[in-house]
């Protein structure tokens, strides 16, 4: 081809991609889609008419037209770095990162000042769980500028991922430096402070990310387990109510919302809580458990044993189930069906004192005084210093009889519990009327 035709099928090419171009600038997409088409009809071998193209077709999500687009141009210049790094996004988009940080790689190869390729190979090694190579690159991209951002903020994530918290909340303080209203870099800082147990420091980050966005669902839900921690269940009520009224169907924020109840022992708002979570999710075992104990404070013992037995049906193997539907029968005079689910707790659980005890008890109001003491004398043998057990033995061994026996367990409870409440008193008093004098 003579070289005057040549250039003149090079000067109509530029005209159509100018035209492009200030297509672009309207964003209009579609139309600057068109024009660069007509380029390339002119001029196949236009690496730089495919990549545009390409970069339009990515404005518009097309990921398929954009990577056809970006190969035609890598493969007519095969050291235009910008190619490959646009081709590295449309591959980053779906989902291909293996791929996407060859081409960053490529990119920066080329051009070893490439910032944002650093950045875009250290997102994609992010999300494949790669934290130190991410490291490596977001600290990279910060070398060349140490105010990017994005670049502060998935290096923290990654230092989070690694639970380097220190580091995660260095960085995070250096993008609110930056950025005051970087809600998401409060929110994650306060997550940070949390985990260190700075409950404070974590209630003023979530408090800063409410003041930026009031009707933040995460930072409400997250200030208001830090005020349960802090027992703060007032304010944590209030938190979990604003996570309701902006999703009914938040099934962890009822679950909250009546453990904060349980706590503060309003019971029926506790109970009204699970009620509604169970609805949304009856099939998890953990509320039916819950509301199970808030029946069980409310004095409901039979409502709680149905509870309970509800866990066991889907969690055999829960050795508390079985012990709470024990305690809610032990209540109801059902000693049979409460010493039976002590025993199946223990048969789960070998080491459940509290199990021995609560058996020992029913066995006391079944009269069977020896096995009572059996049982408090095995969970002595677990814990040596727990001054319930030995008290128990003692009131077992009084009403055989055993009163040398009985005036042990009693000392032995004077010494270990040390306070001066009504069972301290009562106690003395026994050892008084046996004809003993009390522990000092």
């Amino acid at each position: 081809m003579p070289g005057k035709e040549k250039e003149t099928i090079a000067h109509d090419a530029e005209t159509w991609i100018e035209r492009g171009d200030r297509a672009v600038k309207s964003e209009k997409w579609e139309e600057s889609i068109e024009l660069y088409r007509r380029a390339i009809e002119i001029n196949p071998r236009h690496a730089f008419a495919y990549f545009k193209r390409g970069s339009s077709y990515i404005s518009l999500e097309k990921w398929d037209q954009a990577l056809a687009d970006l190969n035609n141009a890598v493969v007519l210049n095969a050291s235009f770095s910008f190619a490959y790094f646009k081709r590295g996004l449309v591959y980053a988009e779906m989902k291909y990162f293996k791929k996407s940080i060859e081409d960053f790689s490529k990119a920066i190869e080329i051009n070893p000042d490439f910032v944002f390729a650093y950045y875009r190979r250290g997102y994609s090694y992010y999300v494949i769980r790669r934290h130190d190579k991410a490291i490596e690159d977001f600290t990279k991209a910060l070398a060349y500028n140490p105010t990017y951002v994005l670049a502060l903020f998935y290096r923290a994530n990654s230092y989070f991922e690694k639970k380097n918290m220190e580091e995660a909340i260095a960085d995070y303080t250096k993008v609110i430096d930056i950025d005051p209203k970087h809600e998401k870099a409060y929110l994650s800082r306060g997550i940070g402070y949390g985990s260190l147990g700075k409950y404070n420091e974590a209630i003023k980050d979530y408090t800063m990310a409410i003041q930026i966005d009031p009707d933040s669902i995460i930072a409400h839900n997250y200030r208001g387990l830090i005020y349960s921690k802090l027992k703060k269940f007032e304010e944590a009520i209030k938190d979990f109510e604003k996570v309701i009224d902006d999703n009914p169907k938040n099934v962890d924020a009822y679950n909250n919302l009546g453990i904060a109840y349980f706590a503060l022992r309003d019971y029926d708002n506790s109970i009204r809580a699970y009620d509604k979570a169970i609805n949304l999710s009856p099939s998890s075992y953990n509320l039916y458990y819950n509301r199970a104990n808030a029946y069980y404070n409310s004095k409901k013992y039979l409502e709680a044993a149905m509870d309970y037995e509800k866990v066991i049906e889907m969690q055999p193997a829960l050795a508390q189930a079985y012990f709470g539907k024990a305690n809610s029968y032990a209540n109801l005079d059902q000693y049979k069906e409460a010493f039976k689910d002590y025993t199946k707790a223990l048969a789960i659980n070998p080491k459940f004192i509290q199990a021995y005890i609560g058996r020992a008890n029913v066995y006391m109001k079944m009269k069977y005084y020896k096995k009572a003491q059996e049982d408090f004398t095995l969970a002595l043998e677990i814990n040596p210093d727990y001054a319930q057990a030995y008290l128990n033995r003692g009131i077992a061994y009084r009403t055989e009889g055993k009163t040398d026996e009985a005036v042990d367990d009693f000392n032995e409870f004077l010494r270990l519990h040390k306070g001066k409440d009504s069972s301290t008193l009562q106690v003395r008093s026994w050892i008084r009327k046996m004809g003993y004098t009390p522990a000092n």
